[in-house]
């Protein structure tokens, strides 16, 4: 979800052109809206009003946060609430593929690559009232670093060895003055500035007592460093320097933004955001029909969509930009430990099948963990594998998320177990759990052998599809292969476009070999909305951040 002087690959800019002409832009133009009722209805709570006032944006979502801590949170929608209401040292501008200023207005980048050197914006003040400086960047990093959460994205920041030597990312962060921050490389790195636009390098207060950090780095097994790191999570609040602060929070119900009016950009063109929690997607759709909720981002399935496109009053936008789906492999526990069993798995699942038969057809069928939109570097390595595994059919359990990707999940779920049983090699029972009260907390746990997963980037380069996956340092853990990390080294160090390609190939072709995840298929992101609303299609671009902040009513 990624994304002066710097050192970038010219393969994004052509990738990009290659991405968007891929996903397209559509857009169904309707009628101005005829105004909204004050109620929208969850089954439980009632929404507060906001569908039909002017400063009011209210928005549906049926994903619930986990938590709202930057060192913590590595989700789609609890990620866009940290996009507008905290600022990171670079950003990226609406459209823009290329990094820019955010909280430094500029940098120099060494001529090794290693040391990257940020003036600070100044000026600017956090929520709480307090200055922002370089001794809160250098706080920021360190905690997000040093709480080390498994369920966290660290790992874009700084990767160890097993000795716990820094051997990726950031290996200091230095405070000259207090508007200039030095960050040391342990190893040149083309994506670093990128991956500093992901959430987890949001800026917070040093001063205070919201945020704490402990005194080193969290180490030891996943359940024990959760444990340990429970005491420096904030889960309930959200002190930044963002266009939004957080006004109230009820978990799983509600959340409420009102508008920065000290902030050091352009201000927010609605003064509140309610973001309102729903049970199932049919309530939501019934509330946006109603003018009850403004806007849903990516939660309605194909029948909900052609609904929506009959009301007058809404529009429905696609943007550019893939999410990926996929299924993760434990390939530590049996029967995933066999890679001709991980293989089998793949070669059985009819991808055009679950496209069409819960998605009426809006889809791409994936063979790689990198989106076809980026044809300079995408190699299908799986499509002709064939099922290796005979005899008794294998059994296992197939685990997907509830409140995460929508209603269409189970059908999801079905159709994958309806191809691999079919297949004759397997036997496969669907299972299912909340994704902020178990699921997301079970990912690197052992918990799930075999589960369902989605993926936007955190950064814009095709290794975000592919060091978050298959580093040993990754966000999931279970994958271990040297082959693979020097790899992934030697295309992040690389520049020639041409040269990182073929590094992409051999890790992709590698990938297939070893199966330790099966992408499934891509989708283009979908925005409904109310059509007074304007400035949503600012909102979805190839970066994938959703800005509440540009959203304006007329």
């Amino acid at each position: 979800m990624g994304h002066g002087v710097r050192r970038r690959l010219l393969v994004l800019l052509a990738v990009f052109g290659l991405l968007a002409a891929a996903c397209g832009r559509s857009e169904t133009t309707q009628p101005p809206a005829a105004g909204g009722s004050e109620t929208a209805t969850t089954g439980s709570e009632p929404a507060a009003a906001g569908g039909g006032e002017a400063d009011v944006l209210v928005v549906g979502a049926l994903e619930k946060p986990s938590g709202l801590d930057p060192a913590k949170i590595y989700e789609k929608f609890a990620s866009d609430i940290l996009f507008n209401t905290t600022n990171r040292l670079v950003e990226f501008a609406p459209g823009e593929t290329e990094v820019g200023p955010g909280l430094a207005t500029e940098w120099d980048i060494s001529e090794d690559g290693l040391t990257y050197t940020f003036t600070l914006r100044e000026g600017v003040t956090f929520h709480d009232g307090s200055e922002f400086d370089s001794e809160d960047v250098k706080f920021s990093l360190e905690r997000a670093i040093d709480l080390n959460h498994p369920e966290g994205a660290s790992f874009l920041l700084q990767t160890r060895d097993e000795d716990g030597k820094v051997v990726g990312g950031i290996d200091k962060v230095e405070t000259p003055d207090p508007q200039t921050v030095v960050i040391t490389l342990a190893e040149p790195n083309v994506t670093f500035l990128s991956r500093l636009n992901y959430t987890v390098a949001s800026i917070l207060p040093s001063d205070g007592d919201t945020y704490l950090k402990p005194e080193s780095l969290l180490t030891g097994e996943a359940d024990q460093v959760l444990k340990d790191v429970e005491e420096f999570v904030v889960d309930d609040d959200i002190v930044g320097t963002g266009p939004y602060q957080l006004a109230d929070y009820q978990p799983g119900t509600s959340l409420t933004l009102e508008r920065n009016d000290d902030y050091w950009g352009e201000p927010a063109l609605i003064k509140t955001v309610k973001i309102q929690f729903f049970e199932d997607s049919a309530q939501m759709k019934n509330a946006l029909d109603a003018g009850e909720i403004d806007l849903n981002v990516n939660e309605f399935g194909p029948a909900e969509r052609a609904s929506l496109g009959q009301n007058p009053d809404v529009k429905i936008f696609e943007g550019p930009g893939a999410r990926i789906r996929y299924i993760v492999l434990d390939v530590t526990q049996k029967p995933f430990d066999d890679p001709a069993v991980r293989r089998s798995m793949s070669a059985a699942i009819d991808r055009q099948r679950i496209i069409d038969e819960v998605f009426e057809g809006a889809g791409t069928p994936l063979f790689s963990m990198i989106p076809t939109g980026f044809s300079d570097v995408y190699v299908d390595a799986m499509s002709d594998l064939e099922v290796e595994v005979s005899g008794e059919p294998i059994k296992f359990d197939l685990w997907y998320p509830l409140n995460k990707y929508g209603d269409t999940e189970p059908d999801v779920a079905e159709t994958i177990a309806r191809s691999l049983n079919e297949s004759g090699a397997f036997d496969v029972t669907t299972k299912s759990s909340d994704w902020a009260s178990e699921y997301s907390m079970n990912l690197s746990t052992g918990t799930y052998g075999a589960y369902l997963l989605g993926w936007y980037p955190d950064y814009f380069d095709p290794d975000d599809y592919i060091e978050p996956f298959f580093s040993d340092q990754g966000f999931i853990g279970f994958y271990k292969n040297e082959e693979m990390n020097k790899l992934i080294k030697q295309e992040q160090t690389t520049t020639d476009a041409a040269e990182r390609a073929e590094i992409f190939a051999q890790i992709q072709e590698l990938a297939a070999e070893d199966m330790p995840f099966i992408p499934l298929y891509e989708e283009s992101p979908f925005a409904y909305y109310r059509s007074n609303l304007t400035g949503v299609e600012d909102t979805i671009d190839a970066v994938q951040q959703l800005r509440f902040f540009l959203i304006g009513k007329s």
